[in-house]
This record gives C-alpha cells, structure tokens and sequence, in this order.
C-alpha cells in the first residue's frame, strides 16, 4: 500500500496522473468516457501549498473529475492527492461498465475493493474536498473503499463532495458519503458539473467555494454583497437578494445561469427546473410568497418567481427575493429568457 502523511511544512507523497481530455457521456459510468487510465505507479514529491487548511481528494479514470479537482487545488493553493485502485481499470468501457456493477455490488455486501491511497491524519485540515465521478448513481468504488477506510479519522471533519457525472444526480452519492463517514459533516451546497454543465467549470468552482466559505476570509460586507444576484431579462438588469439557506447557495454555486422562465398559472409566477433539482436537506419550508419572492416548490424541484400573492404553502421555499420594483420586468405574457449572474 502506497502511504501517505500530510503535515504543513513536511514533504508529503502525492500520486499523480495525466489530465485526459474525454467528455462525459451518458448517465451512469459512463460519466468519464474510455481514455487514458491512471498513471504508471511512480510518485511525484512535492511541498504542500500556500494553504494548509484544505486537501483535495479524488479519483478519475480518464480525467474530467481530475480536471475539477486540480482546479478547487489551484484556487486554494492546496495538496491534491489521486485515490487510487489497487487494480487500474480496463481501458475497454464494456469491461469497464461490468466491473463497476460487480464492485457496486460488492460494496452493497460489505466488501470493498482495494486501493493504493491512505493518508494518516486529517487534523490539520479545515476541509477535506472530495470528488469523484458518478457510476449508476452511486460514487465511484475506490473513492468508497476510501471512505470506508478512513471513517475514523474523518469523523468531525467537515467534507465537501464534488462530482462528475453525463445525467445522474448526486443524491445517492451523498448518501454513500454518509454511510461510509457517518460521524464527518457534509457541507451544503455539493458541486456537481454534468455533460451539460462543464463548460461552466471555471464560474461554477468558483461560486461553490465562496458558497462554502472557502478560501478566505469573508467580511460581513463581503459576504451580504456576495448574497445579491443580477438578473438580465431583455434589455433590463435587475437585481434580487438571495437567503442564506442550503437551497439559495447552491442556486448561486451555479451561476451564471442562463434559463428560460415559463409563464405559470396566468403570470402567477415564472418558473424554471434546475437540473439537478437545488438541495433542501435542513432547509425550513412553508411561506405565503409576495410579489417577487423566489422560491422552490419542493414536490416538483421547480423555481418560482412570483409575480402575484399566492396563499400560503408548507411546499414552498423561500430562497431570495427580487428588490425594489424590479419584479416588473418578469411581468410579461408567456415565456420569458433570462439570465442569473453574481453582482
């Protein structure tokens, strides 16, 4: 087993491989397509970044998640380790599809694949990130294995989980993280970039650590400015003040955003799907929206922008609000496009 000790100023191993340039693919493992798998075994020695207070941990197979990952590690001038299996995988995607099942499955029975990577302490840490790309909904095998391995000297950390994927969701993956470290806090928002959404990996990391508050230290100035979107619609930019709630910042981990509001219910409220649906883990419900409150209507996973007063609903969630009388812009018949974006 290749070892692996982390300490500020103290020379550490760290496992490299080369960056592939595939795209995601369908949902499921298909999420890397076949390309360059993992190194050839020789390590690289380096010195920790400028940052000590964060590791990034991934594993990939042909380098989409690698490429997320060496980017939070850029931003954060942090370590970035590889989670690496015991067995690389085949470079053939059929053979590469059948092992995933047979390792999903062996995991559901208790047993975990093998991997080369352990690191023995993460007290020096404020955050661990941890990515991985998402196979049949779950998270990749050996990024499990690792998990699994390290549970006790997790617990109390707080984790950020980051993930690849061609459609799936990232649900599922969450609960495999808190089923391996059940005693380590996930933090809220996740980051996930789909085949749709890499383009926008560059805005995305970024918003998602300030969303997480990493990387500096925030002001109380800096941190209400932070809260206010812009929101372009025709010629007019708007704004709106978003709440400091689980759903809110994840909406903002993905700006910008550009999306089409459907009319709802006669100009009621404009509405559009997020894909994924935002996260409401520990996000209170029920409000009666007013004239431009924004909100999620948690049984559909939509976004509502309401034009008129509605009465009040334990479904709806309140997550911003437009300000002054910019609501007028989104009072227009029919559909409508719109852009979101940090002020």
């Amino acid at each position: 087993m290749k070892k692996f000790l982390f300490f500020p100023l103290f020379l550490f191993v760290l496992t490299a491989t080369a960056c592939g340039g595939a795209s995601v693919g369908p949902e499921g493992p298909a999420t890397e397509q076949p390309g360059t798998p993992g190194d050839d075994g020789n390590d690289d020695v380096g010195t920790p970044g400028d940052d000590g207070r964060y590791v990034v941990l991934y594993c990939s197979r042909t380098g989409n998640t690698e490429s997320v990952a060496r980017q939070i590690g850029t931003a954060l001038g942090c370590d970035v380790v590889e989670v690496e299996p015991e067995t690389p995988y085949d470079t053939d995607y059929d053979a590469m599809l059948e092992r995933a099942q047979q390792e999903q499955a062996s995991i559901e029975a208790g047993n975990f694949p093998s991997i080369k990577t352990t690191v023995h302490d993460f007290d020096v840490y404020d955050i661990v990130f941890v990515g991985y790309p998402v196979w049949y909904g779950h998270m990749a095998a050996p990024m499990q294995s690792f998990l699994h391995e390290h549970a006790v000297t997790l617990a109390g950390r707080r984790i950020a989980l980051f993930a690849t994927s061609g459609s799936s969701g990232i649900s599922t993956s969450v609960g495999d993280a808190r089923t391996h470290c059940p005693e380590a806090e996930l933090l809220d928002p996740t980051l996930l970039l789909t085949s749709s959404s890499l383009s926008q990996t560059d805005t995305r990391v970024a918003a998602w650590l300030d969303a997480i508050g990493a990387g500096r230290e925030e002001s109380e100035t800096s941190e209400g400015a932070a809260s206010v979107i812009g929101i372009t619609v025709g010629g007019r930019r708007i704004t709106a003040t978003m709440e400091d709630n689980a759903a809110a910042r994840d909406l903002l981990s993905r700006l910008p955003l550009e999306v089409t509001l459907n009319d709802y219910n006669n100009t009621t409220e404009k509405i559009f799907y997020p894909d994924p649906a935002l996260t409401l883990d520990g996000v209170p419900r029920g409000c009666a929206p007013s004239p431009g409150d924004i909100t999620v209507y948690a049984p559909w996973g939509n976004v509502a922008i309401f034009c008129k007063s509605w009465p009040h609903s334990n479904d709806l969630i309140k997550i911003g609000r437009i300000d002054g009388e910019g609501i007028e812009a989104l009072r227009v018949a029919g559909d409508i496009q719109v852009t979101f974006e940090r002020q």
